[in-house]
């Protein structure tokens, strides 16, 4: 299996693939796909990820609510689904499961519910939407848990293809998650800036 994630497509192709998986997703939420030139502006770079063998395993899309990195997130997805399956056959797909950070952390408040945080450990590709957006820790019968913490650290010892989603500004991640994880971070994950203005105004 390849050591690290990667579509060997032309930065072209992959950009129109990305562009129309977000006008996709837009319409299929009621919207008028309306793609800002801000967005269009961080395609290319998000081609480029996809198809640079030798780049980052992860990707950080950075910036302010509502400005369309959910939506970018769940377009990559489905264009890593899709090409992987048409590339190299359906049983060497990669689906990339989407969780939100407030809900990975609640899955450690439960005995049973912490097995499937475990099996996100080691998934081959994993979207986290709202990094910023969970409790810092959990605390079950006085046990404390660091959800992301641990989730990120051990991606990153594993090279695992991460796509996240954030509202915070780097120094926020340090802050928020210590200077080691924001380290491991940037080490491990490709920054995407989205600097525009909100599409929900």
């Amino acid at each position: 299996m390849r050591n690290r994630f990667s579509l060997n497509l032309p930065v072209d192709h992959l950009s129109n693939a990305i562009l129309a998986a977000m006008q996709i997703e837009v319409e299929s939420r009621g919207h008028q796909a309306e793609i800002r030139d801000e967005v269009k502006r961080v395609i290319p770079e998000i081609a480029r990820w996809l198809s640079d063998a030798g780049g980052k395993p992860g990707l950080l899309l950075m910036g302010r609510c509502g400005n369309g990195k959910t939506t970018m997130m769940r377009a990559v997805s489905e264009v890593i689904a899709k090409l992987t399956e048409y590339l190299w056959g359906y049983d060497e797909r990669w689906s990339v499961p989407e969780h939100t950070a407030k809900s990975i952390a609640m899955l450690c408040l439960d005995q049973e519910t912490r097995k499937d945080y475990r099996k996100l450990q080691d998934l081959k590709a994993l979207c986290i939407d709202d990094l910023g957006e969970e409790p810092a820790e959990i605390i079950y019968y006085g046990m404390v848990f660091t959800p992301m913490i641990d989730l990120l650290a051990y991606r990153y010892d594993r090279q695992r293809l991460t796509i996240i989603t954030t509202n915070l500004t780097p120094k926020e991640i340090s802050e928020k998650y210590g200077t080691r994880i924001a380290d491991r971070l940037r080490e491990m994950m490709q920054p995407i800036i989205f600097t525009g203005e909100s599409y929900r105004q």
